[in-house]
């Protein structure tokens, strides 16, 4: 991960809108690191409040406890995802190319340093942060799974695949080509870390899902 941004300035008196905006993106960034580097019982708001430069009642203005605080990091990351999937499902006229470019996009998005990490701490505390665990599955898988799952309606409506449950044809998608690759990195084996190797595995993944789901031509 990138170092964390330095403090935004500020002159003292009431913050304006985009200085509370700034330090908000700000308070995001540090937690984020300090989550990765730290993980999540060693990390406290008030470590959080000193490196990012602000004071305890600020931060607990914007959060009422460290649960809170992480909730809104994993929000953050789930954004970006359902963003870009979005974009490329309202771009697209192909369903099948648009699953194969989310689907591409996921893995990578999965195997960054701060996905990985986020996802290694709801994995490892989940049972301590429980609220954090359903609303990640509400707000960011549900969603994604049933954009994946539209386009792959969309693609057996047009008599190119066969489908029938499409949600459930979008996890099997999911795990064929997710599942390998992040036990491995979580793992520490970090064979997937070379992008060339990580185009070959997504490749092979996606053909052989696609030639047993095809309709076969006469």
């Amino acid at each position: 991960m990138s170092d964390v941004s330095s403090r935004p300035p500020h002159t003292g008196g009431r913050p304006t809108p985009e200085g509370s905006a700034q330090l908000d993106r700000h308070v995001l960034e540090v937690a984020t690191a300090l989550f990765i580097r730290q993980g999540y019982a060693a990390t406290s708001l008030e470590r959080i409040a000193r490196v990012a430069e602000c004071s305890k009642a600020s931060l607990y203005r914007r959060y009422a406890s460290k649960e809170e605080l992480f909730r809104a990091v994993v929000a953050a990351r789930g954004k970006l995802l359902l963003e870009a999937a979005g974009a490329v499902e309202a771009s697209s006229t192909d369903p099948l190319l648009a699953t194969r470019e989310i689907c591409q996009f996921f893995l990578d998005f999965m195997l960054r340093p701060e996905t990985l990490e986020a996802y290694r701490i709801v994995i490892a505390d989940g049972h301590r942060i429980a609220s954090v665990v359903d609303d990640m599955m509400h707000t960011i898988v549900e969603p994604f799974v049933a954009t994946l799952s539209r386009l792959i309606k969309a693609a057996a409506d047009a008599g190119r695949i066969h489908s029938t449950d499409h949600e459930e044809t979008t996890r099997v998608l999911i795990s064929l080509f997710l599942g390998w690759p992040l036990q491995n990195t979580m793992l520490g084996l970090n064979k997937m870390h070379d992008p060339q190797m990580r185009a070959r595995f997504f490749e092979r993944a996606w053909q052989i899902f696609i030639s047993g789901i095809c309709v076969q031509e006469k």
